[in-house]
């Protein structure tokens, strides 16, 4: 009987010392594991990725999903004077994959730009602004100082597996 709970004992001792061991062999270490660290909170995130500027204020942020799939994020929300637009819609496609704004209807808008940061978390880039403006159709880049401001969005979704 002492023979059989020492045996016992041994297969045990053996089994966990092999769980553990494997534990450790599939656990990445801190220094190898090499990930995207996504915001996990509304914020400037123009200032956070170091894009901030002056002419492009920032109004605020707040949670959102995106349409296609469903995926929980948050976007930051920032106002452009009108007599900035177009050098601020030209300042975008500097570090973002950005097309510039175009006339369309009754707005000014673009395709959704993105943007990668150096810790490879993703952004989707977005301006729009009215075009109708006090009984008048502006739609002309040459008048965007007559739009009041556009808004500009900055938004970040998680991953979700």
């Amino acid at each position: 009987m002492k023979r059989l709970a020492i045996l016992s004992l041994s297969c045990l001792l053996s089994i966990a010392s092999a769980d553990s061991a494997a534990d450790v062999r599939t656990m990445p270490s801190a220094a190898s594991a090499v990930t995207a660290e996504p915001p996990l909170a509304c914020g400037d995130y123009l200032k956070e990725i170091g894009h901030a500027r002056p002419d492009v204020t920032f109004i605020g942020c707040k949670s959102v999903v995106s349409d296609e799939p469903k995926m929980p994020g948050f976007e930051a929300t920032y106002r452009v004077q009108g007599k900035d637009i177009e050098k601020v819609d030209a300042w975008l496609a500097t570090w973002a994959e950005w097309e510039n704004l175009r006339f369309s209807c009754c707005q000014w808008d673009a395709p959704r730009g993105y943007y990668k940061d150096k810790r490879g978390s993703h952004f989707e880039v977005n301006m729009f602004a009215e075009a109708y403006i006090d009984g008048h159709m502006v739609n002309q880049k040459r008048d965007f100082a007559k739009i009041p401001y556009a808004t500009l969005t900055v938004s970040h979704y998680l991953d979700i597996p």
